[in-house]
């Protein structure tokens, strides 16, 4: 009976894993390379990414596969946030990024299960699948510090672009004249990449409002927002664009000052707790060889 019960276990079990496997290979859906891929080799375009690994690549596509297969809208719209706030330096589309965080998912989760099951430890179907989700988290966590970096550095950046831009415009040259001079000068910094793709944008014939409301779509920072929906409200008024872009500018450094005002004001009470406590500490050193003495009974 108990062997029964056994042989009947083991098929319930294979059937829950071969199944869905099944079920998500039924219908083959070849991996093509996506757009922006092919564009890229059209032109001669080379790209150093691990899906031109002629190792990993099978395996990849087997993870692309199934990232076109699964429904996960939250983790493609996260992953699409933040490709675009790195500014995606390698060309990883969200499904070839989702598909290396399979891939990590699945190698991360094996190999531990593997050593937990070599080391004799009954751990092992728990750690499995705990690792198996850091696994996949990891890559995102990376592409988001890599976001959140570059963001930083637009945010400060931002104020000396629109100065330049004032200027520039204000020596007679136009809003895309001035933006090409900055680009021309400084081609590799951050927040110039971003308007070069602005400039791309509306030499594609995409109006200068939208390019600029893209910009602040793929960048999220307030302040960015704020600057391109004042630019888009003086394109449609008529005003001047260099004063605007000018009292941005100044809006900014005044917001920076606020806020490194309030940064100092809390670091005078953050400090306080461990200046108490070094007070205390020096206190109970300078005292110690009395309190001693009087815990001996040789105070005098």
């Amino acid at each position: 009976m108990n062997f029964l019960l056994l042989i009947l276990v083991s098929l319930i079990t294979f059937a829950g894993v071969a199944l869905p496997i099944y079920a998500l290979f039924l219908y083959p859906v070849p991996a093509e390379p996506p757009v922006h891929r092919r564009f890229a080799a059209a032109l001669g375009a080379e790209r150093a990414t691990i899906f031109e690994s002629p190792l990993l690549a099978p395996v990849l596509n087997i993870g692309l596969t199934l990232t076109q297969r699964l429904n996960m809208p939250g983790s493609r719209k996260q992953v699409h946030q933040q490709l675009n706030a790195s500014g995606n330096p390698a060309g990883y589309s969200v499904q070839e990024y989702l598909a290396i965080c399979l891939f990590s998912a699945a190698t991360l989760g094996a190999a531990s299960a593997i050593l937990m099951i070599a080391s004799g430890s009954a751990l092992a179907l728990l750690v499995g699948p705990v690792m198996a989700v850091l696994g996949f988290t990891i890559p995102i966590m990376v592409l988001r510090d890599a976001g959140n970096r570059r963001c930083s550095k637009i945010a400060k950046q931002l104020p000396y672009t629109l100065d330049l831009i004032s200027l520039t415009m204000a020596a007679g040259s136009s809003f895309t004249e001035a933006i090409q001079t900055l680009i021309r000068d400084e081609p590799e910094d951050d927040l110039n990449q971003e308007l070069s793709v602005v400039l791309s944008e509306m030499n594609f014939g995409t109006p200068r409002a939208a390019a600029m409301s893209n910009m602040a779509d793929r960048i999220p920072l307030e302040s960015l927002r704020s600057i391109v929906g004042a630019v888009n409200q003086a394109e449609s008024l008529g005003t001047p664009l260099s004063t605007i872009l000018k009292l941005q500018s100044d809006m900014l450094r005044m917001q920076r000052g606020v806020h490194a005002e309030k940064l100092s004001a809390s670091a005078s009470l953050r400090i306080l707790l461990p200046s108490v406590l070094i007070l205390v500490c020096v206190v109970i050193i300078v005292f110690s060889p009395l309190i001693i003495r009087g815990m001996q009974g040789s105070l005098f």
